[in-house]
């Protein structure tokens, strides 16, 4: 229930915002190139069903949603849901690379770091985590193809390539998960070191049970809440699209595809369409990380 009043919430928001935004017959008249009379301006918002009140439009849009249909774009006259199925392979593609790269990096370091606590480990371990929390997206993608594509020339410097190209991954997936790799440390570190002074942790090591064992087992396991919430939350952030990684390495996704082109050309079908599949990503996944607590943890039951 909570999800489908956030759902409509969020979709009512951006499509007042969407309106607001201005009159989008405009992007028509200014790419024709020629005068059009008073009538034409006229039929043509009535096409696009701008001439009702908000609230009527509103309403014609989610009937349209309830039959399957998100709309067509301005510029094309594209179906909207085509668009993003078209653009939305690229988005997972990249997502799943910067969440597997955020986790493999963020986690084990967050574990190293908590376990070596007050060691060189731990200090280098927050050092990265503080660097890669203050240094924005878009320089680490600057100074990635600086280095590595232009001066080494080891990697491409942008696009997709044809295929599955890993060469081509590298630099959106670290661009992409460098952030996120810093969170995971950070929460895994405070979460582990919680739980490795709780009372059964240290009998456990008392009773001589093996480190590796205590440390995985035992620790790790009640320390996964914490990031087992920001590892879903964040996957759902990235199927949203990565908009400055999408820019800077010409990646056709939703986020360059779909946002940022949508905001330029006041698209407000392929805008509204794109947000509503972001909210209910987003819904589903924290949905999912609500059920994985009561498998993780079992002292959370759902009656």
């Amino acid at each position: 229930m909570f999800m489908f009043i956030s759902a409509l919430g969020a979709t009512a928001i951006v499509f007042l915002l969407s309106r607001m935004a201005g009159d989008p017959t405009l992007v028509f008249l200014e790419s024709s190139g020629y005068g059009v009379s008073e009538e034409q301006v006229q039929n043509l918002r009535k096409k696009l069903g701008v001439d009702k009140p908000l609230v009527v439009q509103y309403g014609m849009w989610l009937s349209q949603l309830a039959r399957g249909d998100m709309g067509r774009t301005l510029i094309g006259e594209k179906k909207v849901a085509t668009v993003i199925r078209e653009k939305f392979g690229a988005t997972l593609q990249l997502a799943i690379a910067g969440w597997l790269f955020a986790t493999v990096v963020g986690v084990p370091l967050g574990v190293l770091s908590a376990v070596k606590r007050g060691s060189i480990w731990d200090y280098l371990a927050r050092g990265v985590a503080l660097f890669g929390q203050a240094t924005p997206a878009f320089w680490i993608a600057i100074i990635g193809v600086l280095i590595f594509a232009v001066t080494l020339g080891w990697l491409p410097s942008g696009l997709k390539g044809e295929g599955f190209s890993p060469k081509h991954f590298v630099l959106p997936a670290i661009t992409v998960g460098w952030g996120a790799a810093a969170g995971y440390l950070r929460l895994t570190r405070s979460a582990m070191l919680e739980v490795l002074d709780s009372e059964y942790i240290r009998f456990a090591r008392a009773k001589g049970v093996n480190m590796r064992v205590v440390i995985w087992k035992h620790a790790f396991r009640n320390a996964l809440l914490q990031p087992l919430t920001a590892s879903i939350l964040l996957f759902a952030g990235l199927l949203n699209g990565q908009i400055v990684a999408e820019s800077i390495f010409a990646w056709p996704g939703i986020g360059r595809v779909a946002l940022l082109q949508g905001v330029w050309d006041n698209d407000f079908p392929l805008l509204t369409g794109a947000v509503l599949v972001f909210i209910m990503i987003y819904l589903f996944m924290a949905l999912l990380a609500d059920i994985l607590y009561g498998v993780i943890d079992p002292r959370i039951r759902y009656d």
